[in-house]
């Protein structure tokens, strides 16, 4: 899942890396260093769970990648 994401996400490694600096510096949760980020991951995740028919509600991610 973790990787569809990635795949699916367009620039996520870069705006990845500086949404954690944020998170670093500010002690923030993801939605707050770049909600915009925080949705695009959202909606590839639930795309991801639709596909293979999983409940997304099951995904948390500020865990997974905040």
């Amino acid at each position: 899942m973790v990787q569809y994401v990635i795949d699916n996400v367009e620039d996520f490694e870069p705006r990845y890396e500086h949404a954690l600096n944020v998170i670093g510096r500010n002690r923030c949760p993801l939605s707050d260093a770049d909600y915009d980020l925080f949705e695009d991951i959202n909606d590839a995740m639930s795309d991801w769970a639709f596909d293979n028919d999983v409940d997304e509600d099951e995904f948390d991610i500020e865990e997974i990648f905040g």
